[in-house]
């Protein structure tokens, strides 16, 4: 990934999108917000303790750090579900106040300049771009969507609405909680093998002093490939062991704000 900084914000782009001149986009962290700890300083949690003043003031910074609309971003009520929602031109723009519109884990859009929002605090935020049909998808996905393949039905609602291409496809997905600081449950290993055939679950699986531990990463990276998106770029960084950068459930809980990862079509080359 690429390192922006830019008025007090640090920014990650993806490699594998900075030279698409019809896409605005970058994942957020920690510093260059007004938010006080816990929650210092960047969040974009709506769902937390902070004030929603203080997560307004944070994502009006980050809109302007990558030049963008505040006014037109769209963002979502995050139930770990798979369910996809398409913004097109009959959307209504309402003020940025909780809660949020939709209940949904996914936006697609081929809007230009509106931005799409998904946050995060361990779960993986992946950008979706098609430069041959200019559409775009933002997907929020943790053990649950990922279960569910979210990244299927977000593939599919482009294929079907716009006419996407697998093959056409750029992905990015963002820091997320590594293996080695992921243990879980029984309960999550059984549906996991449920849900998936042995050779794919066994890769997704890691055991570390006698606990299992879920690899989120490898889940989502064999599901790009049974897609068949070749061009996808994941972060390799842990949101648990930076702390500095990132929120983490895992290690903060009820405490941990949201980072987030903020796309938009453009029409032509933003700063």
């Amino acid at each position: 990934m690429i390192t922006e900084e830019k008025d007090g914000l640090k920014l990650l782009k993806f490699e594998n999108l900075a030279g698409e001149t019809g896409l605005v986009h970058a994942v957020s962290t920690r510093p260059g917000g007004v938010s006080p700890a816990p929650y210092a300083s960047l969040n974009l949690g709506f769902g937390t303790k902070d004030l929603p003043e203080n997560v307004l003031e944070n994502l009006r910074r980050l809109c302007g750090g990558i030049n963008v609309p505040f006014e037109k971003t769209v963002w979502m009520r995050q139930a770990h579900t798979s369910n996809v929602r398409v913004i097109g031109s009959g959307f209504g723009f309402q003020a940025i106040t909780p809660p949020a519109p939709y209940e949904t884990d996914a936006l697609v859009t081929n809007l230009i300049g509106v931005p799409l929002l998904a946050v995060s605090a361990d779960c993986a935020l992946t950008v979706f771009y098609d430069p041959i049909r200019s559409v775009l998808a933002v997907a929020h996905s943790g053990w649950r969507g990922a279960l569910l393949n979210i990244y299927s039905q977000v593939v599919a609602v482009m294929r079907l609405r716009f006419g996407t291409s697998p093959a056409d496809l750029l992905a990015g997905v963002s820091p997320m909680i590594s293996v080695e600081n992921y243990p879980v449950k029984d309960d999550l290993i059984e549906k996991l093998k449920i849900f998936y055939p042995e050779d794919v679950a066994g890769k997704c699986l890691l055991v570390k002093a006698g606990r299992h531990h879920f690899s989120l990463k490898d889940l989502l990276k064999s599901q790009l490939a049974a897609l068949g998106v070749k061009n996808y770029e994941f972060a390799h960084m842990c949101t648990y062991a930076d702390k500095d950068l990132f929120y983490s459930w895992r290690r903060d809980g009820e405490h941990a704000g949201r980072f987030g990862l903020i796309a938009s079509l453009a029409s032509h080359m933003r700063s």
